[in-house]
């Protein structure tokens, strides 16, 4: 590192005390850090902003890649279009960034200057950096003069130390060397770059990821989905065919199963998806006497292979709430369950309707297998685990959640007869009354 009397000569006084940055040039910097953007649009501003606050004519910022290790320039203001073009399409590895930023050119914690003087290589991209070529061949005026082939670069790390990029003075407008002061700003701006840069980096992580699974989600609800369809449909029609013996039909039958119960699958996330992305639909007032008996209807045709019985204790009059057209979902999938896990071809359901001054509670009981009290909790997340011996994605009671919430309801899960799970299982969905 430079003794205080080289930085003297170079132009850079005020070493021994730091000034405190004006509050413009602290709030600037603050909005620019804390708001999280695509990372080329960050670099821009960030390259913009300086030359704009601190009076650089030529600016360049780069970053590391991930992937490959290798730096590369990503923002530059101030040079022609055709330098800019140039510029980018270089790449440089840690050991030649290192090699150029020597500690003996080290004038401030993470800020190197680099004279003419000082450079100990010539590269083939160095006439890309250089604007005036003519002034590239003159001599040094005075210490404190700017030359043409002279860069100040202030390294960016990330929170480990590593070295993730840089902020390169590559001209100033007086063509003066800056002061300590201008230097000391600059580096604050470096410094809460280098957060901004890996905030941005984890936010376009996040961003690729979330696309990536909405691509994958996309291939489930529409390829696989268009591939079941006529899947279900031949399987349909060996099951109808004469010419299969006992065994062979079987196959066939659990085949076809296999693939309703994909066909439910991909139904269940397409719901899923649209309620975790879309906004709630327009509020109509739904009457949960005629919502209740429409899905226990709907249930049994989903369910031709099984008795399904449902009992309905509901009131007298109208029960109306607010919703949209997704309410039947909420009870189809409750009843579904019900279902489901109920063993044997005969299954018995409860519905009853309670009121109290501003909600209305369905409670369906039903008496399948029930549901040990440590996992009651865990029911209604994505992909909870099914019990042993039941198959199931875990996504019905999801959706149920999901759709009470939309409603400003809640939603409870105890057993049928208070401390024997094992005598079935009963879900309560409270729903705010319309009128309130």
């Amino acid at each position: 590192m430079r003794d205080q009397s080289d930085i003297g000569e170079l132009g850079l006084e005020g070493i021994e005390s730091e000034q405190p940055l004006p509050v413009n040039d602290i709030l600037d910097i603050l909005r620019l850090i804390l708001r999280v953007e695509p990372l080329d649009v960050l670099m821009q501003k960030t390259v913009d902003t300086i030359s704009e606050s601190f009076g650089m004519k030529r600016v360049s910022l780069g970053i590391a890649d991930d992937k490959t290790g290798l730096f590369h320039p990503r923002a530059l203001h101030g040079f022609p279009p055709e330098n800019v073009v140039a510029i980018k399409s270089h790449a440089y590895t840690l050991d030649r960034m290192k090699n150029d930023l020597r500690q003996e050119l080290r004038i401030g914690r993470s800020c190197y200057y680099v004279r003419a003087e000082d450079q100990r290589t010539q590269y083939s991209d160095d006439p890309d950096y250089t604007v005036n070529s003519e002034l590239a061949e003159m001599p040094r005026i005075s210490p404190t003069d700017w030359h043409e082939l002279d860069y100040i670069d202030f390294v960016m790390v990330d929170r480990l130390g590593n070295w993730i990029g840089w902020i390169e003075i590559d001209e100033p407008l007086d063509r003066e060397v800056p002061s300590r002061d201008v230097l000391d700003r600059i580096q604050v701006l470096s410094d809460l770059a280098a957060i901004a840069v890996e905030n941005s980096k984890t936010f376009e992580e996040a961003v690729n990821a979330m696309n990536d699974s909405k691509a994958y989600l996309d291939l489930i609800i529409h390829d696989i989905g268009n591939m079941v369809t006529p899947l279900l449909f031949y399987l349909s029609m060996m099951n109808a065919s004469k010419d299969l013996n006992g065994r062979t039909s079987e196959y066939a039958t659990n085949a076809a199963t296999c693939a309703s119960e994909m066909k439910d699958l991909v139904e269940k996330v397409r719901k899923l998806s649209e309620l975790k992305d879309s906004e709630p639909s327009p509020r109509m007032t739904f009457d949960l006497n005629k919502v209740l008996p429409q899905c226990a209807e709907a249930i049994k045709k989903d369910f031709p292979a099984k008795k399904v019985i449902v009992s309905h204790d509901l009131p007298a009059g109208s029960c109306m709430v607010e919703a949209d057209d997704l309410i039947h979902e909420l009870f189809k999938n409750l009843l579904s369950n019900a279902v489901k896990y109920t063993p044997g071809p005969s299954v018995q359901i409860g519905v009853r309707l309670r009121e109290s001054q501003s909600a209305y509670t369905v409670v369906v009981e039903d008496h399948g297998r029930g549901i040990p009290d440590s996992k009651k909790d865990q029911i209604f997340r994505r992909f909870a685990k099914r019990p042993d011996g039941f198959d199931g994605t875990g996504l019905g009671m999801s959706i149920v959640a999901l759709l009470s919430e939309r409603y400003d309801g809640l939603i409870s899960v105890k057993d049928r007869v208070a401390g024997d799970c094992t005598m079935g299982t009963c879900f309560e969905v409270s729903l705010p009354k319309a009128d309130n």
